[in-house]
């Protein structure tokens, strides 16, 4: 199969991925469809990308923002039932009873809110608006040829990755802990990883292991943020029902699991990078010998490993 139609064949697949999670969350709203229309909506952003990597027109990059407006509309409710299964480690503490039910009534009244969100009128109009961005990126791709789509990509990658080890160096400058670079680098990680899974087909195998690699360190990064953000919440609600020496014992708890969460960020942080490093282990895109010339083709790699080995 050609990189074009494995390409599209990616990024049709990432489109019916999101239908069925869009279908799921429409009917339920549970955890899991929030969860995978979320992920799939990531990773449709991050396919159109790619078509942007050939074409800077405004239509791509408004598709991109509609895709982002379900993230967002996505987001409270996310938290909400997120911090809902964090409760269940400290469930034994009474007053939590309380502060839980809250919560509950607040995902029932979000999930309402998504489930009139969801309507499938505007899951058809973003159907049409993918199908054309599909059909450009294949017109783009065919005028631009495999070498120098080949060659946007490494150069796309690695402006990804220099973006995330710059925020990587400045989190772990500022010690002690500074959340705001901490979710810069959550973000910056984000957005390579999921790009790296959308380029798969024109990368190497070890871009599969790469984007495992980066997705576990993103799990840890995600799971910091949200035994923060439960520990906030619950402080805020213990202070305005006058119940904060209450919740002490369940604040103490969240405290010492971020704590041992953000000393394996620091330490995976540096594992990542190291492998980043690693020129043998490098995503890079492949050559393929009957359509790109073997001295282009390698002079693309080794300009490829040698962005990869540069940091700010």
């Amino acid at each position: 199969m050609k990189r074009t139609e494995e390409l599209l064949s990616s990024f049709d697949k990432s489109w019916n991925q999101f239908s069925q999670a869009w279908k799921k969350a429409r009917a339920k709203a549970s955890e899991k469809s929030v969860h995978d229309l979320r992920v799939n909506s990531r990773r449709l952003i991050a396919a159109l990308e790619l078509t942007r990597v050939l074409s800077r027109r405004e239509r791509v990059a408004k598709l991109q923002r509609r895709f982002k407006k379900v993230l967002k509309r996505m987001g409270a409710l996310r938290d909400v039932q997120v911090q809902l299964e964090n409760l269940s480690e400290i469930s034994n503490i009474s007053v939590i009873s309380s502060f839980k039910r809250g919560l509950k009534r607040l995902e029932r009244q979000e999930i309402d809110t998504i489930r009139a969100e969801l309507k499938s009128g505007k899951k058809q109009r973003l159907a049409e608006s993918l199908k054309d961005a599909r059909s450009e990126f294949s017109r783009l791709y065919d005028s631009m040829g495999d070498d120098r789509f080949v060659r946007s990509v490494e150069r796309f990658l690695s402006s990804r990755q220099n973006e995330f080890l710059k925020a990587k160096h400045r989190f772990q400058r500022l010690q002690p802990l500074n959340e705001d670079a901490l979710h810069e680098m959550r973000i910056a990680l984000k957005k390579l990883r999921y790009v790296v899974e959308a380029a798969q087909p024109v990368l190497d195998r070890s871009a599969k292991q790469r984007a495992r690699q980066m997705q576990a360190f993103q799990q840890l990064m995600g799971d910091s943020r949200d035994v923060e953000l439960l520990s906030v919440q619950l402080e805020k609600w213990a202070k305005k029902k006058g119940k904060k020496i209450a919740v002490v014992p369940a604040l103490e708890r969240l405290h010492n699991k971020r704590e041992a969460l953000l000393k394996r960020i620091i330490d995976s942080s540096d594992k990542l990078e190291r492998a980043f490093k690693t020129e043998t282990e490098t995503p890079r895109p492949l050559a393929e010998t009957t359509q790109v010339p073997k001295v282009a083709a390698a002079a693309a790699a080794a300009s490829f490993a040698g962005n990869s080995g540069t940091h700010p």
